[in-house]
C-alpha cells in the first residue's frame, strides 16, 4: 500500500496556513463555473457529515486530471471502460471515494478526540510560506491554487485533515489508547498482505561488462565467499550484518541496518529475490541468488510489525471510508463529468490568459 493515504493527505498539507481568513469575500471559482453548482451546496454526505460541492468537485477535477495524463494531448476518451464501467462513472466514484476518506478522517478525529493544535497552526504557516516561495511568491501560489479550484481558505480546509490524520496515527501508536491495535491483528494483516522483513547482501554487476565473463564471475565469487562465511558462522543472524558491511554494495545500508520490510510484489527487491525470500523461514538465509543487477544473499528476519503498522492503519481507515454510508445529492450524481472537465479546461485556459 505504501501509505497511499498519508501521501494523498500530505499532498495538500502545505496548501493552507491553518489560520482564519476573516470575512474576506469569496469568489465562486472555476469549479463552480465548470459545474454550475453552488460551491457551498452539499454534494454528498458521509456517515452524516456533509461534503460541500467545491470539495467534491476538487476531487473530481483531480481524478479527471489523472485520467487525462494517460492520453496523448490530454483528450480523455470517456467511452473507454475500466472493469465494465465508463470513465465518467469511474471518475465520479473515485472522487466520492477521496471525499469519503477526508470525511472519515474528520469523523474519526471527532470520535477519538483529536483536534488541531497550536503546533499544527505554526507548521501550517511555515508550510504555506515555503510553498509560496517555491512558486515565486504568494500571488503566484494563489494563482496555482485558483487553477485547482481552490482559494486559501478552501485549501486550508483540506490541509487540516493531514494534521488530524497525524494525530489519529499518533493515537494508534500509543499503547493503551482506543485505537491501539492488537498484536494478533497486525500479525494477521502482515501475513495476509504478504509482508516480509528481509536483509540482503548485494554484489552489484553494474560496473561489469555483461560480455566480460571473468568480471561477472568475479562478482559471483565474491557473493559465494560471503555465503561460505555465513554458513560457517556461529551466529548468522548477527554476522549477516557484519558481512554486509564488508561485502554489500549498498550505499544507504545505514538507513535500514536490519533489512527491508515490504509486501511481496511491491518492487522492493527483484522478482527472483522475492521468490527466494518467500521460500525462507524466519531465521533462514538463501544461497547466492542471481538478479539482473547482481548477486544477492538474503536473510529472512522476523516480520517487523512496527514497519507494518502504518500500512495497517491506512487499511483500517480506508476500510472505514469504503464502508461508510454515502449519500449523493441529485446535482452531483447527475453531473455530466465529460462536460464538466471540458468547461474546467476552458476556464483554466482563460485564467492562464488573464494571468
Amino acid at each position: 500500500m505504501k501509505r497511499c493515504i498519508a501521501l494523498c493527505l500530505a499532498a495538500l498539507a502545505a496548501a493552507g496556513a491553518l489560520t482564519a481568513c476573516g470575512g474576506e469575500p469569496r469568489e465562486e471559482g472555476i469549479l463552480a463555473t465548470a459545474s454550475g453548482m453552488e460551491p457551498e451546496a452539499v454534494a454528498l454526505s458521509v456517515d452524516g457529515r456533509d461534503v460541500p460541492a467545491w470539495q467534491a468537485l476538487y476531487w473530481l477535477a483531480y481524478t479527471c486530471d489523472y485520467l487525462a495524463a494517460g492520453y496523448d494531448g490530454g483528450a480523455v476518451r470517456w467511452e473507454d471502460t475500466v472493469d465494465g464501467a465508463d470513465l465518467e462513472t469511474c471518475a465520479r466514484e473515485q472522487a466520492v471515494r477521496n471525499a469519503a476518506l477526508y470525511a472519515t478522517v474528520e469523523n474519526w478525529a471527532e470520535d477519538f478526540g483529536c483536534s488541531l493544535t497550536e503546533e499544527d497552526r505554526t507548521a501550517g504557516k511555515q508550510e504555506w510560506a515555503a510553498r509560496a516561495a517555491q512558486y515565486g511568491g504568494e500571488d503566484a501560489y494563489l494563482a496555482e491554487l485558483a487553477r485547482m479550484g481552490l482559494d486559501r481558505d478552501r485549501a486550508e480546509t483540506l490541509s487540516r485533515d493531514y494534521y488530524l490524520y497525524r494525530h489519529l496515527y499518533d493515537l494508534f501508536r500509543t499503547e493503551g489508547s482506543s485505537l491501539y491495535p492488537e498484536t494478533e491483528d497486525l500479525e494477521t494483516f502482515a501475513r495476509e498482505q504478504g509482508y516480509l522483513t528481509v536483509d540482503h547482501i548485494w554484489i552489484s554487476t553494474a560496473a561489469a561488462d555483461p560480455a566480460d565473463a571473468d568480471a561477472v564471475a568475479a562478482c559471483r565469487a565474491r557473493a559465494e565467499e560471503a555465503f561460505s562465511k555465513l554458513n560457517g558462522s556461529a551466529d548468522p543472524a548477527n554476522d549477516f550484518a557484519v558481512l554486509a558491511a564488508t561485502y554489500s554494495d549498498e550505499t544507504d545500508r545505514d538507513q535500514h541496518p536490519d533489512g527491508y520490510t515490504f509486501a511481496l510484489g511491491d518492487g522492493t527487491l527483484p522478482d527472483t529475490c522475492e521468490e527466494a525470500a518467500s521460500a525462507l523461514e524466519e531465521g533462514q538465509w538463501s544461497g547466492v541468488v542471481e538478479a539482473g543487477d547482481g548477486f544477492y544473499l538474503l536473510f529472512r528476519r522476523s516480520t517487523d510489525l512496527d514497519a507494518v503498522a502504518p500500512d495497517y492503519f491506512d487499511a483500517m481507515l480506508q476500510a472505514a471510508a469504503d464502508s461508510a454510508e454515502v449519500s449523493l445529492t441529485r446535482a452531483f450524481s447527475e453531473l455530466d463529468v465529460s462536460r464538466f472537465y471540458e468547461r474546467l479546461t476552458e476556464a483554466r485556459a482563460e485564467l492562464a490568459e488573464a494571468g
